[in-house]
């Protein structure tokens, strides 16, 4: 399958999966500008010193845009430019992309295009975290009414694996579909990978013991693929004659459970959306062949918001749990953002010590978390942090 000229795909303004695109993206476009330097010099590259150069242009582009964001509170929008964003994709500077009118330059780029709701003030004025980081990666933002968005995105299992009909094709044959949150089939490549590596480590370094593989879910397209990625390798695994029968003897379909922790709605929204997915793959969407789902223990007591989310935490507000869960890992040296990683160890901590109790999916098992990403957006996390009177700006800037 041939690079497409433009992905397109939506969600939050702060999304892990809309800065992993942007970044394929931008690599693709460096990649094709290193060819083309190379075919014309007929030199190898030096693939370290690109990719410091590539850095330190980043960050310079990311200077730019709050610099310029701060004085023109529609610079944001005035980045949507196409012209603009292949620029930037290229680490051309901003204030050339400026002047830059050449449609054949836009032509010659890969493109990302992301759309989202209305883009808030402070934000929008204070570009920051995985938003500044796409930008200056040079994705094009397309902002949407809240009830627009909705019409085309919304729904009772989120997005469809289809792109909406009344959507824009920005390259007609030559462009590809990406739903929130990489839930697609496409996925499933890298997921395979990652299954690989966690079934050979665990053959390894298992001991014989039961693993939970322990992971946040937002859309739990993750969660979902891995979990087939993983039954698949066990099965294969248990049948194969290569392994000796010692080995054999500890596999199990069990042997290694996927175990998401929803950080978007509660359990019946994970259920949805993995069910909903599995369903697009071939599968029947049977509630069995899911991962598990860890949920809030009903011993706890919580505040009015968990308990309306079933205890879990509402997505992306701030909470003196979730804060206390992040200073507590971080000073352990375990550095999680606090949108998925520091809510999603918040709740699997609760579960710990369990050993024995059948509606625990941890229980008595070794346990293995898998790193979601997030960590360019802490800044603005603690912000909002700050703007909720849980911080103080000391605090932030240590």
């Amino acid at each position: 399958m041939n690079f497409p000229e433009a992905i397109v795909s939506y969600g939050g303004p702060q999304s892990n999966a809309m800065v992993a695109l942007a970044a394929i993206v931008c690599s693709k476009n460096q990649q094709l500008k290193s060819l083309k330097r190379n075919n014309n010099n007929n030199t190898g590259s030096d693939n370290s010193r690109d990719r410091t150069e590539s850095d330190n242009h980043l960050d310079a582009i990311e200077d730019d845009i709050r610099i310029q964001a701060r004085e023109n509170e529609d610079f944001v929008e005035f980045l949507s430019n196409d012209e603009v964003a292949a620029a930037a994709a290229d680490s051309v500077a901003l204030d050339d992309a400026r002047s830059s009118k050449s449609s054949q330059q836009q032509q010659s780029k890969k493109r990302f295009i992301y759309y989202t709701k209305t883009i808030p003030r402070y934000l929008k004025n204070n570009p920051n975290g995985n938003f500044l980081r796409a930008l200056a990666l040079g994705m094009e933002i397309r902002t949407l009414p809240p009830d627009t968005y909705t019409q085309l995105f919304g729904g009772l299992h989120g997005g469809s694996v289809m792109a909406p009909a009344d959507l824009e094709i920005p390259v007609p044959g030559k462009s590809l579909w990406m739903p929130q949150g990489g839930a697609c089939g496409l996925a499933s490549p890298g997921s395979d990978i990652l299954g690989k590596e966690i079934v050979e480590f665990w053959m390894e370094n298992g001991k014989g013991m039961d693993f939970a593989v322990c992971l946040p879910g937002g859309t739990c397209t993750t969660a979902l693929l891995l979990h087939r990625s993983i039954q698949k390798l066990l099965r294969l695994r248990q049948q194969s004659g290569n392994d000796d029968d010692t080995r054999k003897s500890i596999i199990r379909p069990d042997s290694i459970r996927v175990v998401v922790i929803p950080c978007v709605g509660d359990h019946e929204y994970a259920e949805r959306q993995m069910i909903q997915l599995d369903k697009s793959l071939g599968g029947k969407g049977d509630p069995s062949d899911l991962p598990w789902i860890l949920r809030p223990r009903s011993d706890v007591e919580y505040g009015s918001a968990r308990r309306k989310a079933n205890g879990y935490f509402p997505f992306g507000q701030p909470s003196a749990a979730i804060l206390e869960t992040f200073d507590m890992l971080n000073n352990e040296g375990l550095n999680l953002d606090l949108v998925y990683g520091a809510p999603a160890f918040s709740l699997l901590l609760q579960h710990w010590k369990i050993r024995e109790d059948p509606t625990c999916p941890i229980a008595g098992r070794q346990i293995m978390y898998v790193h979601s990403g997030g960590l360019e957006g802490i800044s603005s996390q603690l912000t909002r942090y700050k703007h909720n009177g849980l911080l103080d700006e000391r605090e932030i800037m240590a």
